[in-house]
């Protein structure tokens, strides 16, 4: 979790965030932000995150992002 949230704050410093945050709600992430966040995790938990995956849902808390990277995990 602790890898998610520091992700997240390298793409938009100075946001107080923790595994609840509202990231989509609070407008913490933007289509732009996504697209870099996405990135980032693939390269740092070495999932592949397709479109499919790229849904409000999945993004909408760091706690939801985990679950989603696990759940990716689970597929290789």
């Amino acid at each position: 979790m602790e890898q998610i949230i520091d992700i997240i704050k390298e793409i938009k410093p100075g946001v107080a965030i923790d595994e609840n945050t509202k990231l989509l709600d609070d407008k913490i992430l933007d289509s732009l932000a996504i697209v870099s966040l996405v990135a980032e995790l693939s390269d740092e938990f070495d999932v592949d995150i397709t479109a499919r995956d790229i849904m409000p849902q999945n993004f909408e808390t760091p706690a939801a992002i985990k679950a989603m990277i696990e759940r990716l995990e689970d597929e290789d």
